[in-house]
């Protein structure tokens, strides 16, 4: 039996989409040509790729939840697409100049599949901020600075002065300003997206998948019925390992977000200047955070390891992280509180791979997964389509995650891991 990711809470950004996709169970036994498994960034972006491809072919597209209620529908709505302003970014030249050209392509092909459908999410291209909140990351942020410069990349720093205007809070002791970035209403993509999908994509959802085998052909028994395809995609990030794939090459963690309801006018000045902003932290642990529609805070705090926390344990963590930055505010401001699960690999590398004659799989977001996703969505197509361009062929060879070990010594490094980087917290703020 096949096990799928099942949430505490639903997304914040589904409850308040304006404009949901309708949607439908499988219902009877079919037969496709693909079956994409998983309907977040990659499974659309896959899906569609191969409508695209094989318009007379039938693409069966299964998700084992709602629309909009994936990781996909979870994540902040960042889509940076300059790996220098990643927490984790590389320091080998070759793989940056790889990851920037691979989330361009992302990007392209997002911005195209918006413009082409005139799907409404909230698209905003106005760049992100870059701060830190102790000694330690103003140092990150400096040297941050001078990596942007060396390789002329546009970007603003900020003074205390600025930090307080534009974002409304004494919270950061330094911040830049960079343009590569876009934000959106993560769900709302998705759900326009999947309304945008060609006409011989069928699209099912609450359709877990339980069963996975191959006779002359792939059989998958998918919400009790059973399914036939020559060719499977499977997009289903945290839950391959559920399939029998990467378990030692990927692990699962959980973040945690919160959106506050609509804040009064007053409220919503104390947020600075701006309508709409996002500041991503250069400490790993810290928060997150955006302005949204000039009336909403978002705030993504908090790290669990395989298991989601509670949902009251995740509310005081936000309460505290909002009272840490803006402690005008109400305490009991957030409105929706949920968490969302992100596929990690040590090395940060992506997993794309052939598994089997006609079964493919793509995971290990790495918390960069609107932009990236999205990509490798269009690569596995490509990839199960038997054509090769060069960004694939770069792709294949960085999709090499290393060897992750088993329970319990898994478990003990990601414990004694994040235990380092909350001394380092501490530490610089003491």
């Amino acid at each position: 039996m096949i096990e799928h990711c099942r949430y505490a809470s639903p997304s914040g950004w589904n409850a308040i989409a304006r404009r949901p996709a309708s949607h439908t169970r499988l219902h009877a036994d079919v037969t496709a040509s693909f079956v994409v498994v998983g309907a977040g960034y990659a499974g659309l972006a896959a899906a569609r790729d191969l409508a695209e491809r094989f318009p007379d072919d039938k693409i069966l597209l299964l998700d084992a939840g709602r629309p909009g209620e994936g990781s996909s529908g979870r994540n902040s709505g960042f889509m940076i697409d300059l790996p220098f302003a990643k927490i984790s970014a590389s320091s080998d030249p070759a793989q940056r100049d790889w990851q920037t050209r691979l989330l361009g392509y992302g990007r392209r092909a997002l911005r195209e599949a918006v413009d082409a459908a005139g799907i409404r999410c909230d698209w905003r291209d106005i760049g992100h901020y870059k701060a830190a909140t102790t000694v330690g990351g103003s140092r990150k942020l400096a040297a941050l600075a001078g990596t942007l410069d060396a390789h002329g990349v546009e970007y603003r720093m900020l003074t205390p002065d600025d930090i307080r205007r534009e974002l409304g809070t004494s919270h950061y002791t330094a911040a830049i300003w960079l343009r590569h970035c876009a934000l959106v209403q993560p769900a709302e993509l998705v759900h326009g997206l999947l309304a945008a999908l060609p006409g011989n994509v069928q699209a099912c959802f609450e359709t877990p998948v339980t069963d996975l085998r191959r006779t002359q052909m792939y059989e998958l028994c998918a919400g009790g019925h059973r399914v036939k395809a020559r060719c499977v995609l499977l997009c289903v990030n945290t839950d391959l390992p559920g399939f029998g794939y990467a378990k030692y090459r990927q692990l699962t963690a959980y973040t945690y977000a919160g959106l506050t309801r609509e804040l009064t006018a007053a409220e919503s000045s104390r947020l600075g200047d701006g309508p709409d902003w996002g500041v991503t932290p250069v400490e790993r642990l810290e928060a997150t955070s955006r302005k949204v529609s000039g009336n909403r805070l978002m705030l993504r705090v908090g790290f669990s390891y395989r298991h989601e926390l509670e949902p009251r344990r995740v509310r005081a963590a936000l309460t505290a992280s909002l009272m840490a930055r803006y402690p005008g505010l109400p305490p009991d401001a957030f409105e929706h509180a949920w968490g969302g699960a992100v596929s990690l690999t040590r090395n940060d590398a992506p997993i794309l791979r052939q598994l089997a004659d006609g079964l493919y799989a793509v995971s290990g977001c790495n918390a960069s997964g609107i932009l990236k996703m999205t990509a490798l969505g269009h690569l596995l197509a490509e990839l199960a389509c038997g054509t090769h361009s060069p960004l694939l062929g770069e792709t294949l060879v960085f999709s090499r995650p290393s060897f992750i070990p088993p329970d319990p010594i898994r478990r003990l490094a990601v414990g004694m891991q994040m235990q380092r980087f909350q001394r380092e917290l501490i530490g610089d703020r003491a």
